[in-house]
């Protein structure tokens, strides 16, 4: 009936349709008249009606569903009642689909939160890269615009620690020293392509001197020295080879401070997998990953650069990173306890740091004369406001600079005294500074 009722609806809107209800009849005024072709229309026109109605009739059926399951949504959307369980859904692991690089969580913490866009007393950073011709460091930052930087965020000085050696440590020098007097200090290093030289000591302590009378005011020892650095053999260079004594010595003759960098963060020593901190790190950058046999543990590797501090007590060694060992501050208070000619500045360990507030304050009122403010970062007014707000104030649970790059957790202010702030940002590093001896 329904299918008859459609039929007749459908024709009777389309005057050219012949009658739905006597189809017989149709063919017979279709024989009658003597035309093939019209009756092969009519036949047409009864199947395209046919097929119209049969799709109208499906859609009729369905409608009901349709417009029950619409309703069904809309009234859970609107607040139907939730049936609360006290066990965990069977499918919730199925249901954790979120890559974890897409996990950006907002914390729900209602706690304090101070802007401090500029130092309380001027800073130093003894630890940057910044237009470095070494290529260390990220993009370009054109030195006046740099300068400007500077001056609202109150940081007095900037340390370039990479500036190689020769024309390319020149051409830093003219760049940022000369034209910027007072604002910008430039360390030299080693060039280890000379390793295998029958008088590779000489020659470095040779280009040191040269350094020097250029205008740099320190020796920077990268990593790669006791992990990368290898003779024509194949044999990795230890930080303590003796071949290197002459420079230590020499860094100690004219005054200048060695900034060196051994090892690296403990996570960087261990396997690559579920239970690694720093697992994210890693996998953006595998090349820091330092587990294996083909590499001396970190102890040994510490052992080492300890080894040369205590080997040459004139030369004032800063070892960068914490000494790269901020997770274990029992250890590295050892160590400047024993000793004197050691200081340690904090360069891209804010995170490591600021997540043990209270150890961490501890350590820096017992060695407030040891501690230099450095950053390891490009830099930028709002990195320098978030090492500022980690010093200078009480604001618990925020994101240190770069998070969550080295781990997924939050850091909180040791709000230091000003006395050891002013210590720690700028008469630390005057002190190391002060003691060079000028070119003779």
């Amino acid at each position: 009936m329904l299918l008859f009722v459609s039929f007749h609806f459908v024709c009777e809107y389309n005057p050219g349709c012949p009658n739905p209800a006597f189809p017989a009849r149709a063919l017979e005024q279709a024989s009658g008249r003597g035309t093939t072709t019209e009756m092969r229309r009519s036949v047409a026109g009864y199947f395209e009606l046919l097929f119209l109605s049969a799709a109208f009739f499906i859609v009729a059926a369905l409608s009901p569903d349709i417009l029950l399951a619409q309703d069904s949504s809309v009234s859970q959307d609107r607040g139907s009642p939730q049936d609360i369980k006290y066990s965990q859904d069977p499918n919730a692991s199925r249901n954790m689909t979120l890559l974890l690089k897409d996990y950006d969580p907002k914390s729900m913490l209602h706690a304090e939160a101070h802007d401090v866009p500029r130092a309380k007393f001027p800073v130093i950073d003894m630890h940057n890269h910044v237009n470095d011709p070494g290529g260390i460091h990220g993009e370009e930052v054109p030195p006046a615009e740099l300068v400007r930087r500077m001056d609202r965020a109150n940081v007095e000085k900037i340390v370039i620690l990479t500036g190689m050696w020769g024309d390319k440590l020149q051409g830093v020098l003219d760049k940022m020293v000369k034209p910027y007097p007072g604002r910008f200090i430039v360390f030299t290093q080693f060039d280890w392509s000379k390793i295998d030289d029958a008088n590779f000591s000489a020659e470095m302590v040779a280009q040191l001197d040269d350094a020097v009378r250029r205008g740099a005011r320190g020796l920077k020892v990268l990593k790669d020295l006791g992990l990368g650095v290898r003779d024509r053999s194949g044999k990795l260079i230890s930080i303590d080879d003796p071949r290197l004594d002459p420079v230590w010595e020499e860094c100690g003759r004219l005054g200048i401070p060695v900034a060196i960098h051994s090892t690296d963060p403990e996570a960087f020593f261990t396997p690559l997998d579920s239970h690694n901190e720093r697992y994210e790190e890693l996998i953006s950058n595998p090349s820091w990953s330092f587990y294996g046999p083909q590499f001396p543990s970190k102890q040994t590797l510490l052992a080492q650069r300890n080894h040369i501090i205590e080997k040459h007590p004139r030369t004032a060694f800063i070892a960068l990173h914490v000494a790269n060992w901020p997770e274990n501050l029992d250890a590295v208070s050892a160590w400047l306890d024993k000793y004197p000619n050691m200081f340690v500045e904090f360069g891209a360990r804010q995170a490591e740091l600021g997540r043990q507030p209270r150890r961490s304050r501890k350590f820096f009122l017992d060695y407030q004369d040891r501690i230099l403010f450095g950053t390891d970062s490009e830099p930028e007014e709002a990195m320098y406001a978030n090492y500022f707000r980690w010093l200078e104030t009480g604001d618990e649970y925020f994101p240190y600079w770069g998070y969550p790059g080295q781990g997924r957790w939050q850091i909180y202010g040791m709000e230091l005294p000003d006395g050891v702030l002013e210590k720690v940002y700028h008469k630390n590093a005057d002190k190391i500074f002060a003691q060079f001896k000028g070119w003779h």
